[in-house]
């Protein structure tokens, strides 16, 4: 406590006056001392001169001084003054728009009201100049007043700095930071990285199911019911059970794939396996297995191989926008069917599907809303029909222009589509060992039953029906062996 040294600012009729300024000039402090038995004459009015001639102003207790001459109350130091202390600035601070410390747990429900207790959230996905945090200024404070009337100087708050990391850049004029990429965003120390490539020993009750803006890399394990969703790649090291995978790139799996037909596998790019079993995979565009491929439906945009000299398809529907190789279609003495579809993208036949059931919908309300319109026009024939009806009998009847033209709409987009798939590409089936009885071959609108066991072919498409011929490496599979 910083006190200014007393002083005596006053000699009166029988008593004298000190005056003291501590606490860093926010108190005053007087002590009156009597140099008689009796003070007489002593008024508030007389203390204030004093104080005042000491350069006391601010903050006087004049409630104080009137005690003080009532109670008497000398030879003891009394506070008379007060001032306004300041207050200090706050430093400035980070605001994160991400949970710094680490996500929770965060169960959600879906729109039935049920909590998958698989999918835990715990990873921040962030987009590519998504806001990550930002800078709050330090607040200046607000100065205070001595009792001398003097301004006592606030300490103003400290400003923070943006954190530094990868795939990050800063932002609004150095006042915040962004993502620079896609991915997740994490908080080492004193440092915000976004990261592209999540990689993680497992996925089980541990991480639940795993949903990322970014690469996934399993280094091991995934357990069966588990999910795997990455905008990216995934890449797993073992092999695979009952779960979902679906990449907006492409996905490898070291191992294999036993879907015990609950497995699914989506892909944006390539796929890429030792085996496929019991699954349904899909990719945008090749698809490539080392051993064989098992009741299984495989869907592929691009090219379907099985790349072994002894590699297999049996009991499978295999499609194909290009065209497919395996050593051997179906095993010896089981009576599995195998269907090879080439040709054409395999995901038009899907949209046409869907396209189909959709104009069936609609057909079943346009005969519907004919049927309520023909009840209104046998009323109408008969009396004038009220507000209410006449109401009713307008916006069916635009109802109906509406399911006209999408019907043509829906219609003419199925047609486009049909002739897409009509249309012979270069599609080929090439199988330089054993064909067994039950595999049917599929190109264009072409389709060709093996109805005893054979073996080296190539099929191909010529003037709308498949071509078989002895095997032969083409340049096209010749090249894809030479890098496989």
């Amino acid at each position: 406590m910083a006190v200014k040294k007393p002083k005596r600012i006053g000699v009166e009729k029988g008593y004298t006056i000190e005056a003291s300024i501590v606490d860093e000039g926010l108190k005053a402090n007087i002590k009156i001392t009597p140099l008689g038995e009796q003070i007489h004459n002593i008024k508030p009015v007389d203390l204030l001169k004093q104080i005042n001639s000491a350069g006391i102003t601010y903050g006087i207790m004049q409630d104080q001084l009137h005690r003080i001459v009532e109670q008497k109350l000398f030879n003891k130091w009394l506070s008379v003054a007060t001032g306004q202390a300041p207050v200090h600035g706050k430093d400035g601070c980070l605001k994160f728009h991400f949970s710094a410390e680490g996500t929770p747990v965060n169960l959600t429900e879906d729109n039935s009201g049920r909590v998958n207790i698989k999918d835990m959230n715990l990873i921040q996905n962030v987009k590519k100049g998504d806001l990550l945090c930002e800078l709050l200024p330090p607040d200046p404070g607000e100065n205070g007043i001595s009792v001398e009337g003097k301004p006592i100087a606030a300490i103003e708050g400290k400003s923070e700095i943006l954190p530094g990391g990868k795939n990050v850049e800063i932002a609004q004029e150095g006042a915040a930071l962004v993502a620079s990429i896609d991915g997740m965003v994490v908080r080492d120390g004193a440092k915000i990285h976004v990261e592209p490539i999540l990689v993680v020993e497992k996925v089980n009750a541990s991480t639940g199911n795993i949903r990322f803006n970014g690469t996934v890399v399993v280094t091991g394990e995934v357990s069966d019911g588990y999910e795997i969703h990455a905008l990216e790649d995934v890449s797993i090291a073992t092999s695979l059970g009952q779960v979902v995978i679906s990449a907006g790139g492409s996905i490898a799996i070291t191992g294999g794939i036993f879907g015990h037909k609950k497995g699914m596998l989506s892909a944006g790019n390539n796929i890429t396996a030792k085996f496929i079993q019991d699954t349904s995979v899909e990719a945008k565009q090749n698809i490539n297995v080392e051993d064989y491929i098992l009741n299984s439906h495989v869907t592929a945009g691009g090219y379907v191989a099985v790349e072994s000299g002894k590699g297999w398809i049996a009991g499978s529907t295999i499609s194909s926008g290009l065209w497919i190789f395996a050593h051997a279609i179906g095993i010896e003495g089981t009576p599995l069917s195998t269907n090879l579809i080439i040709g054409h993208d395999p995901y038009l036949i899907e949209e046409r599907e869907r396209l189909s059931d959709d104009i069936f919908r609609k057909i079943k309300n346009f005969i519907k809303l004919q049927s309520s319109l023909t009840k209104l026009r046998k009323v109408q024939t008969k009396d004038t029909l009220n507000q209410q009806r006449q109401q009713l009998y307008q916006k069916i009847l635009a109802a109906i222009d509406v399911l006209r033209s999408d019907l043509i709409e829906t219609d003419l987009e199925i047609k486009e589509i049909i002739v897409k798939i009509n249309t012979s590409y270069s599609g080929n089936v090439y199988i330089p060992g054993i064909i067994h009885q039950g595999t049917k071959i599929h190109i264009g609108n072409a389709s060709n039953e093996i109805m005893q066991t054979t073996s080296s072919k190539h099929y191909s498409l010529a003037e709308d029906e498949i071509i078989e011929t002895e095997f032969s490496m083409n340049p096209e599979i010749s090249k894809y062996m030479e890098h496989a």
